[in-house]
């Protein structure tokens, strides 16, 4: 599609009103798909100056050509990254190589970025399965599916660190790092479920492994799981204190930590 932001929002502006019509209200409009971010936010900023950005359900952007550095211009709550994959790389199950974009743990700092920098509400990976044949057997796919068997990458898991966990409907919360650690490689991100249950996600991109404490919210219970070269989501052990605060998190060098802190 060729159209700049204006034009979309010029047929934004008939579609809108055409699915009230006919009873389709409840069908959001979702815009524009741009192959990068950066590029997304040039028709998002267009279209909001055309007067049609209440008439948009999401806005909605691509990774390929720009990564997520920076919000949309926007005030609409839902804006998605729709559509990344690695599409050069060779398959690849590994968490960390040499920083590969295949890597596991290149995309947990993705998805990090995407819902910090980004404050994106979803982040869409291209794509699920796919076989040995097509395009090469790159890292186009998340699980490769091949004559009766399959293989899961890490970037799989990096995912499933961040979706099990926080569910639909979760708002992501200010969280605070203190540390040597903090100042490197250490990622943290936090989230209150519709439950009430509160689930921290960090990531250890340092050589040096790093001890966690969660101040700031009480529990009386805590699960913890990991995935770095040899675990995947593997329940960790979780200390909570008599006061309730989640301590002694161990946290290895180069891997991903999701603490589910119970209401």
């Amino acid at each position: 599609m060729l159209s700049n932001g204006t034009q979309a929002a010029d047929f934004i502006k008939v579609l809108h009103p055409t699915l009230r019509k006919n009873n389709l209200s409840h069908v959001a409009i979702a815009c524009c798909e741009a192959t990068g971010w950066k590029a997304q936010a040039a028709l998002t900023k267009d279209i909001v100056a055309a007067g049609a950005e209440d008439l948009v359900g999401v806005f909605t952007g691509h990774t390929y050509s720009a990564p997520i550095t920076s919000t949309q211009p926007t005030t609409r709550s839902k804006v998605w990254q729709t559509e990344a994959s690695d599409l050069v790389g060779k398959w690849s199950t590994a968490w960390y190589t040499t920083g590969a974009d295949g890597d596991g743990l290149v995309w947990a700092y993705h998805l990090h970025d995407g819902l910090t920098a980004g404050n994106v509400s979803a982040y869409l990976w291209w794509v699920a399965t796919q076989d040995r044949e097509t395009n090469g057997n790159n890292n186009e796919k998340l699980v490769l599916v091949d004559k009766g068997d399959y293989e899961v990458s890490k970037r799989f898991w990096a995912f499933a660190q961040y979706s099990r966990h926080i569910r639909p409907g979760a708002r992501r919360v200010d969280v605070a790092s203190g540390g040597a650690a903090a100042a490197k490689g250490l990622r943290p991100t936090a989230f209150v479920n519709a439950d009430g249950s509160v689930v921290v996600v960090a990531i250890n991109g340092n050589a040096a492994a790093a001890q966690l404490s969660l101040a700031g919210v009480k529990s009386k219970s805590a699960r913890a799981f990991l995935t770095d070269t040899t675990h995947d989501m593997a329940v960790t052990p979780v200390t909570v204190g008599a006061d309730g605060v989640v301590t002694d998190i161990a946290l290895p060098a180069r891997a991903m930590l999701t603490v589910v802190i119970l209401p």
